[in-house]
């Protein structure tokens, strides 16, 4: 090999060498890093609202919907399938379809590159299509979550908590705070929503 093939070969292993590796689960994670620490089995969490009424203050702990099963919407403001579920979500609600006991929570997700205006404009303008009749939380990437079944702060982060969730992503949270149901179905489906009102109502998945 001459010169300059052989200095092209190293310029090559140089540039690729940070692409090289796959990156760690989650469960490698926890094996190679003994300090990390465990999930609860019982989530909350506490976060910034834009403090409208419906928000329940300036600040809302998920405990406060644990009066039942809570169902959690997560939202970035660009996601298009995220406005479809907050746009089924609103007009079920409306239609009486969904009990106006039901909890709903909207949880924004990409705290670190989607600004808080957008989310405004986007979910808390009353006159938006995708305005958001509940709670709309706003937390940050350095949130922590909430053991509920001792209300002690952990150091364990709301993502990890909540499985790396992306969006739109649908979950059920018992009245306990446990995770119990997940969907990632991109597009708002009636079908699923039955399916994730169904296991509030009667508990089972």
């Amino acid at each position: 090999m001459n010169t300059k093939g052989f200095l092209g070969v190293m310029v090559s292993m140089l540039l690729l060498a940070g692409c090289t590796s796959a990156p760690v689960s989650e469960s490698e994670e926890a094996t190679t890093n003994p300090i990390l620490t465990p999930v609860p089995a019982a989530l909350s969490f506490s976060a910034p609202t834009f403090d409208r009424d419906v928000d329940q203050g300036p600040v809302h702990d998920l405990r406060a919907s644990f009066d039942g099963p809570v169902l959690l919407l997560w939202v970035a403001a660009g996601c298009s399938g995220c406005h479809d579920w907050t746009g089924l979500l609103a007009e079920e609600l409306e239609a009486g379809n969904i009990s106006n006991t039901t909890n709903i929570v909207s949880v924004h997700r990409y705290a670190s590159f989607e600004s808080r205006d957008s989310v405004a404009e986007r979910y808390g303008n009353n006159s938006s299509a995708t305005y958001t009749p509940w709670p709309l939380l706003l937390p940050d990437e350095s949130t922590t979550v909430i053991d509920a079944s001792t209300g002690r702060m952990t150091d364990v982060g709301l993502y990890r908590a909540f499985q790396q969730p992306v969006t739109p992503t649908l979950q059920v949270i018992d009245e306990a705070g446990r995770l119990v149901w997940t969907s990632k179905t991109y597009w708002a489906n009636t079908t699923v929503l039955t399916e994730a009102l169904n296991i509030m109502n009667n508990g089972s998945v």
